[in-house]
């Protein structure tokens, strides 16, 4: 089914429970089901340990970035995503995860720009900075751990909707059937998604082949930070020295910055996670191709290159 975004084409959502025998939660179940037995059933239940390769291609206001991903999943507790920037221009790379309640913090960094400051965004009103050699207290420590914990278990699980309509087993989602959506490609069932620490989604399962079609869910908008050395980079003109001066000019800038972040609440936005291309991988289908979108413009494409089931993962992939 072409993987168009049928948020715009929604003709009608009705409560299609049959005769009132169905609870909303038994309709979910069902559906459900019918869409576990497509994933692969049995193949899908022996699901222990995944890897995930990828593209992507992200839109950043007017800059286009693109890395290499590669996703790393243990269940029940073990989660890693590592980016590795390709091409040119400000991108940032990064390691982030976690390893039952520890989270694997990410390390992002631009590479090549010498600015030597490294930013952190967290969630919702999770704002981090370091310098260079400067340590986090043992509060700040705390505060970064359970606000990237939950940003990655929450993304975690917006992924695992999509993947095998299942959330990850650290959200304990609750399932409801909430109607049937209709659009040019056809039917679809409508199921609500709710989880510990406000965690919420839609899930769409087309109803001709029982795969997901489709997240939508809110989020905070992504907040920009610009800051830089001579030319309004950081790091000026290629192969330009920083100064100490110009160093902590970047510092001083970019936590003014971060202060203004903190003070205003972040704007939450409508996202939709598109997923097609469905192919059988040892006996479970994967999505091949990714589309998140906001406001009817895509922020990034996913190409899959190589997926492995039950793959033997190295422990210390796992270390934060």
């Amino acid at each position: 089914m072409p993987n168009r975004d049928v948020t715009h084409g929604i003709i009608a959502l009705a409560l299609t429970l049959t005769g009132g025998i169905l609870t909303a939660q038994d309709k979910a179940a069902e559906v459900l089901a019918a869409a576990h037995k497509a994933l692969g059933d049995k193949k899908l239940d022996a699901l222990k340990t995944l890897s995930v390769e990828a593209t992507l291609q992200r839109n950043v206001g007017e800059r286009q970035m693109s890395s290499d991903v590669e996703l790393l999943l243990e269940l029940p507790d073990k989660y890693v995503r590592s980016d590795t920037p390709t091409g040119g221009g400000f991108v940032i790379g990064g390691t982030t995860g976690f390893n039952g309640d520890k989270a694997i913090l990410p390390t992002n960094t631009a590479p090549a720009m010498g600015g030597g400051m490294i930013i952190r965004m967290g969630g919702p009103g999770g704002v981090f900075s370091t310098n260079p050699g400067e340590k986090p207290t043992p509060e700040q420590q705390e505060q970064m751990n359970r606000t990237m914990l939950r940003n990655a278990r929450v993304e975690l699980s917006r992924l695992m909707l999509g993947w095998f309509a299942m959330a990850h087993p650290s959200i304990n989602a609750q399932f409801t059937y909430a109607g049937e959506a209709e659009s040019p490609d056809g039917k679809a069932h409508v199921i609500d998604v709710k989880g510990s620490e406000g965690f919420a989604a839609r899930l769409f399962i087309d109803e001709q082949t029982n795969l997901p079609r489709m997240v939508t869910y809110q989020a905070p908008q992504p907040r920009m930070m610009t800051f830089g050395g001579p030319a309004g980079r950081m790091g000026g003109a290629p192969g330009h020295q920083l100064t100490d001066e110009e160093r902590k000019k970047i510092r001083e800038d970019a936590e003014k910055q971060i202060q203004e972040l903190q003070k205003q609440p972040p704007t939450m936005v409508d996202y939709t996670l598109f997923v097609d291309d469905w192919r059988s991988v040892d006996g479970v289908k994967f999505p091949h191709s990714l589309r998140r979108a906001s406001a009817g413009t895509t922020n990034e494409e996913w190409t899959v290159s190589r997926v492995k089931v039950n793959p033997k993962i190295d422990p210390k992939k796992f270390e934060g």
